[in-house]
């Protein structure tokens, strides 16, 4: 306590103020409502990114009010403190629903392997 008082005098005769509270920098912010938070240019840039995202037949793989509904939903999370982990969380979900996420691709590698040696298996023993 003594320490305390003691900074405060010296900090008071040299005329510095201690800062009252410390702001998060500008990126760490997060809007006050989502629909403010969807205005923001790097929502708007991300809702472009992933509109331009098609399918093999070529149709689009989100439409625009589903990627929007997406990002007004997560922005409701209380974890998700600022937009840019908003977008993160976003990028994320819409990458394992759209099936970019390299998950797929890593299963059909395994289940191509188990259904080879099955019917490795079946010749083997039918063989015999």
């Amino acid at each position: 306590m003594f320490i305390g008082q003691f900074r405060q005098m010296l900090a008071g005769a040299k005329g510095e103020e201690e800062p009252a509270e410390v702001q998060k920098p500008p990126e760490q912010q997060k809007s006050s409502d989502s629909d403010e938070f969807i205005k923001t240019p790097e929502a708007q840039k991300f809702i472009g990114k992933w509109m331009t995202k098609k399918k093999d037949n070529g149709e689009p793989l989100y439409k625009k009010r589903g990627i929007i509904a997406l990002m007004k939903m997560l922005f409701q999370i209380p974890g998700l403190s600022s937009n840019k982990e908003v977008l993160a969380s976003s990028d994320e979900l819409l990458s394992m629903l759209g099936g970019m996420d390299g998950l797929q691709g890593f299963l059909m590698g395994w289940k191509i392997k188990s259904e080879g040696i099955i019917k490795g298996l079946k010749t083997i023993m039918g063989g015999k």
